[in-house]
């Protein structure tokens, strides 16, 4: 890496960019024998294919096989599915009833790891699998139900097949494992959406008398037993000691600003230098028109090579996607532009360099992404290029926090009330709904009274039915927060669907939204319908919506040195929406909706002594926002923020922090445990910033709804220092 550095420095659009250099050292492989329970077949075939285990592989067999529920949490391509499959496998061709039930968060995840299980399970004499989802043809899904031992489907379809369990009768009966992939990714509203989904399919597998083992496989964050036991409801055995080799990875850290040329530019040169090196290279860019553009420019500017250069984003065919992943493991393709489509775990094997284009929101996803760079114990490279963003440029000071730091916590709230109360309804459409039911899920039967006083719910000797006209799985988004549901529709196609405090925050008229990689613009939104219509989005441009909120605190949940948690009041007015080019405000556009109201979840910070100005709180209240994502694993935008000199509710000069969704998804419970660590960190961001009186790198938020005025960056800085001194060896 030390040459190919000399190499960059000769090039004239050079101008030391690399501002830092990290290095993580090599760590050879753990090769242990097969556990002693894995069945003699199983052995066999490992034998054959010369294939010898890593530690945490034969760790995680041992406890499956044992029945016991696991959680491997270790890096990319350490070998998570081998680990998975092969125990689970084994036991169904010893076991010629048994089934296995396999759940991926994406399609093309799902189409990727069914090759995989089914290479594996014809060496095995287990080939009855297929996929069962939206796309799956009609005529083939009875079959399936039937006859198929293993089942490969996403949580949107599970969430609408349960009520028809009937009909999957054998299938549930008997089977022995539930394999969740990518566990890492069920957080926020979607997290609880699909917790209560696992809570509902255990109900009607107790009911056929069948109690599988759970097979959870995560990439690396924060409290991974914690993530597993929520999602699942029940302990786990967790394996994060990662046996697998991992060859020298080298970090350069990029800073834009040392070039007059535009990061586009950089970007640009970078990829060409790569390419002329020869470094089979890997791009994570943000938006599908930024690695449509990114690949343009690179085939226009290297005709001879543009057979080897491909983007690769959601809204493919399959059979696109397919052909530049098989370009990248066969070495066709030379270099290819991602969004995050990539970062998940579907098999395109290593990598010379990855370029990481801006922050991607979490530690976590930094891992993923850099993790495609360097397998099977080869060198790599990992450069990392920020964006005009408070913690981009973060990173860019503390380049060891992005490399070596822990990852988030996961953000995952499974006793949401309103949630459990919509979810109720889909339990009871599926098998009547008995009291213990309700208990488990911690609600009284008090709480039903809405439900059983609209007819939605009559009781039975057997316990409660639904009596509602329509399904509830039908009206009840898995990744929506309750109250009014908004369909985003594209040409009569239903695209999301959103709950009504999202769609009021991001879905307004003029909004730009991304869905799996694709740039939509929203041309109407009505919330009485409950229909939003969009159309795709050709433009260059995004949009940021610009917000106005009160937040008044309710009930006092608990108490830490110059801190609280509890439950707020927050009024939010969207005012208008920015208009950025390539990162750029160029307009801003008025709006004229009705506020949103709401009760969530928030933390707060107060300064007994002093008197901090408005414009200090303010300043410390956008750093507190912008660092939020690393400490858990979330957007900036899924929590809100308001700082006074003299809160209402405290009396004291207050920076006030909400989950910015109703009855809140537990980040504000995170920030509060956390609260030292994350003042710190904020100190630092503030500190590290070359700015004088603030800018977008660290007080300066385009989603302030005063303008950001006042403002004092160095009065934040002196009030955070306070409360550090103050509370924070307390905390």
């Amino acid at each position: 890496m030390n040459e190919l550095f000399r190499r960059l420095e000769k090039e004239d659009w050079y101008q030391g960019q690399v501002q830092a250099v990290v290095e993580v050292p090599p760590r050879p492989a753990r090769l242990v024998l097969p556990p002693s329970n894995l069945p003699p077949l199983a052995k066999k075939w490992l034998e054959r294919q010369g294939i010898q285990l890593f530690s945490h592989q034969a760790e995680a067999m041992e406890k499956l096989l044992a029945g016991q529920d696991v959680l491997l949490a270790t890096g990319p391509s350490s070998g998570k599915t081998l680990a998975m499959a092969l125990p689970i496998l084994a036991h169904l061709a010893a076991d010629p009833k048994a089934t296995a039930l396999l759940l991926y968060p994406l399609k093309a995840l799902t189409q990727d790891q069914r090759q995989k299980w089914q290479e594996l399970g014809k060496a095995l004499t287990v080939d009855s699998l297929g996929v069962y989802d939206g796309d799956t043809p009609s005529h083939l899904r009875q079959k399936l139900r039937l006859r198929a031992r293993v089942i490969l489907t996403n949580p949107y379809a599970l969430h609408q097949y349960l009520e028809w369990h009937h009909l999957w009768a054998p299938f549930l009966a008997n089977l022995r494992y539930v394999v969740i992939d990518e566990a890492h990714w069920y957080q926020g509203a979607f997290g609880a959406g699909v917790a209560l989904l696992l809570w509902r399919l255990r109900r009607i597998l107790a009911r056929y008398g069948a109690h599988p083992s759970f097979a959870l496989a995560s990439a690396t964050c924060g409290e991974p037993e914690a993530l597993a036991e929520k999602l699942i409801g029940r302990k786990v055995q967790v394996v994060t000691d990662d046996g697998s080799p991992q060859g020298r990875k080298v970090w350069w850290f990029w800073d834009p600003d040392k070039s007059a040329n535009s990061p586009f530019s950089q970007v640009l040169n970078l990829c060409k230098f790569f390419l002329e090196e020869d470094l089979q290279t890997l791009v994570f860019v943000p938006s599908r028109h930024m690695s449509e553009a990114l690949v343009a420019a690179l085939q226009g500017a290297l005709p001879a090579e543009k057979g080897k250069i491909a983007a690769y984003r959601a809204g493919y065919l399959p059979e696109q996607r397919r052909s530049v992943e098989e370009g990248l493991r066969g070495g066709r393709l030379r270099l290819v532009v991602s969004t995050r489509a990539l970062e998940l775990g579907v098999d395109i094997g290593g990598l010379d360099a990855v370029v990481l284009w801006g922050y991607p929101g979490s530690v976590s996803s930094v891992r993923q992404t850099s993790g495609r760079a360097g397998r099977s114990g080869r060198d790599a490279l990992v450069v990392y290029v920020p964006e005009e963003d408070p913690l981009d440029r973060f990173f860019l000071a503390h380049p060891e926090e992005l490399v070596f730091a822990g990852a988030e916590v996961p953000p995952l709230n499974p006793r949401h009330r309103e949630l459990l109360l919509r979810h109720i309804l889909c339990a009871a459409a599926e098998t009547p709904l008995t009291v213990q039911d309700v208990q488990e899920l911690g609600l009284t039967e008090k709480e039903l009274s809405p439900h059983t006083s609209s007819g939605l719910l009559t009781r039975t000797p057997a316990g409660w039915v639904y009596a509602g006209l329509t399904r509830p799985a039908e009206k009840i988004g898995l990744d929506a927060l309750p109250g009014r549901q908004i369909l985003l529709q594209v040409e009569g196609k239903v695209l999301e669907v959103w709950d009504e405090y999202r769609a009021r925050r991001e879905a307004f008229p003029g909004a730009v939204i991304l869905h799996q990689g694709e740039m939509f613009r929203v041309l109407t939104l009505d919330l009485e319908a409950g229909v939003a219509q969009l159309q795709p989005h050709t433009g260059e441009y995004t949009t940021k919506p610009v917000t106005r909120e009160s937040a008044r605190i309710l009930t006092q949940e608990a108490l830490g040195p110059g801190k609280g948690f509890g439950r707020v009041r927050v009024r939010e007015v969207v005012e208008g929406y920015k208009i950025l080019h390539r990162g750029r405000v160029v307009a801003w556009e008025p709006l004229e909706l009705p506020p949103l109201e709401y009760e969530t979840e928030g933390v707060w910070l107060v300064w007994e002594k002093g008197t901090p100005s408005p414009g200090a709180l303010h300043g410390a209240e956008h750093a507190l926002v912008a660092v939020v994502p690393l400490e858990v694993g979330c957007a900036s935008g899924d929590v809100g923020g308001v700082s006074t000199p003299d809160h209402p509710d405290t009396g004291l000069p207050t920076v006030l922090i909400y989950d910015a969704f109703p009855d809140g998804i537990g980040i504000s419970r995170v920030l509060f445990a956390n609260a030292s660590g994350w003042v710190g960190k904020t100190r630092e961001l503030l500190t590290g910033c070359p700015c004088a009186e603030g800018c977008p790198r660290c007080v300066l938020s385009p989603r302030c709804g005063s303008g950001n005025q006042p403002m004092d960056k160095q009065g934040a800085q002196q009030i955070l220092e306070i409360w550090q001194r103050e509370y924070g060896a307390l905390d």
